[in-house]
């Protein structure tokens, strides 16, 4: 009668718990990064509204990434833009976040504006917001 032996593969595999404590770090580090990014790219007016509403989307957090370069890829190179959380008044439910163009130019140059990066790029994009983004002019003197 012959018998096999089964060997024991000899590569080092890592505990999960190390496996799942590297995922957590690099996650958590990645989601940094991004946070860093917004505030370097938007004025964020309401910084606890919009950080609680981003722990319950952080899916928003790539395109939240994205936009500026977008938007002044149109709009210009020094387009400041504006990012705050929004609830609206006549629906509680509905919670999005709000991105303001904020410009000094004319209604009709700046919807213009607004409407170019609207075919060749948001109404594309949007979707992946799962409409909990609004892009939108804020006329200013």
């Amino acid at each position: 009668m012959q018998t096999e032996t089964l060997e024991k593969p000899t590569a080092k595999v890592a505990p999960v718990n190390a496996v799942a404590e590297l995922i957590d770090r690099e996650i958590h580090s990645k989601t940094l990064e991004q946070i860093n990014v917004l505030a370097r790219e938007y004025e964020i007016r309401n910084p606890s509204e919009v950080a609680k509403f981003l722990r319950e989307n952080k899916f928003l957090l790539d395109l939240l990434e994205e936009i500026p370069a977008q938007i002044r890829k149109v709009f210009g190179k020094k387009q400041n833009l504006n990012l705050e959380f929004f609830l609206d008044p006549e629906d509680p439910n509905y919670h999005r976040l709000s991105i303001g163009i904020p410009t000094k130019a004319e209604v009709k140059k700046s919807s213009s504006l607004l409407q170019k990066f609207d075919e060749n790029w948001w109404f594309e994009n949007e979707r992946k917001s799962r409409s909990k983004i609004l892009i939108d002019l804020e006329f200013v003197r």
